[in-house]
């Protein structure tokens, strides 16, 4: 059994910026959270950011187990997702922000744009159901089941897959991650958001079927435009279509419905 991850002083939020934003045009004046999807740190949205504008802070959620974190036991609770980003990032001079997060990192963005508040000014969610809806991932319950999400639905690099020592810990850190997504989706239908809602999702998703995406709308009081995209789970990475996704990142920050 994965066990929880004992208090670290490394930081949750680290910059996905080469450089800060405050150091290439003056202060930044808008901010986005990047939650990553299970398994990955925030490194692999990368591609999706670094077209943004220099005035735009971008931080990632880097979770017990990866990235910077890859020494650390993988597990967290999501009241520990949560604490970091009060202790992490409302501690930040406050800006205008975006929530932006894919599969389990949807389900932590949307946690965390109701944390935020005021500040958020709006969320954007890709990969995952709303409500109560079934979770399909969420029934990996072995390393067995793991390794099958991971061959299965794309988005695991062949060399990791090839290599027994590396796929052993992604398959610790899945198993980690999916148990986080459980917990962040009980009682999910009651979470509801005073911002706009962008939904994103891959009409051929063998996880996450794009009918039932419409039913976001019950999680935001503002507007929530769905988009469909022509690919699979991971259809925001496919390089035909990575202009399209920052395009609504882009929007989603300028305060653009």
């Amino acid at each position: 059994m994965i066990s929880a991850n004992s208090p670290s002083t490394a930081t949750w939020w680290p910059s996905l910026r080469g450089k800060p934003a405050a150091a290439v045009a003056g202060a930044p004046r808008v901010r986005l959270l990047v939650f990553p999807h299970s398994g990955a740190g925030p490194n692999i949205l990368l591609p999706l950011v670094d077209a943004l504008p220099a005035h735009v802070e971008v931080l990632g959620l880097s979770l017990p187990g990866r990235e910077r974190r890859f020494g650390e036991t993988p597990g967290c609770r999501l009241d520990q997702v949560l604490e970091s980003v009060s202790n992490e990032v409302l501690v930040r001079d406050p800006l205008p922000t975006v929530v932006f997060g894919h599969s389990l990192g949807a389900l932590l963005a949307t946690h965390a744009a109701r944390l935020l508040g005021p500040q958020c000014r709006a969320a954007v969610v890709s990969g995952q159901m709303p409500g109560r809806s079934r979770r399909l991932a969420h029934a990996t319950t072995t390393d067995e089941d793991a390794v099958r999400l991971l061959r299965d639905n794309g988005g695991t690099p062949d060399w990791v897959m090839q290599d027994p020592a590396m796929l052993e810990r992604v398959t610790q850190v899945l198993r980690a991650d999916i148990a986080l997504s459980r917990e962040a989706a009980v009682g999910f239908e009651d979470v509801r958001i005073d911002a706009p809602l962008h939904v994103l999702g891959g009409t051929r998703d063998p996880l996450v079927p794009h009918e039932p995406l419409d039913g976001w709308a019950g999680h935001t009081t503002g507007v929530c435009r769905v988009r469909r995209f022509d690919g699979d789970h991971f259809f925001l990475l496919a390089p035909e279509l990575r202009s399209e996704v920052t395009d609504v990142l882009r929007r989603a920050l300028a305060g653009e419905g």
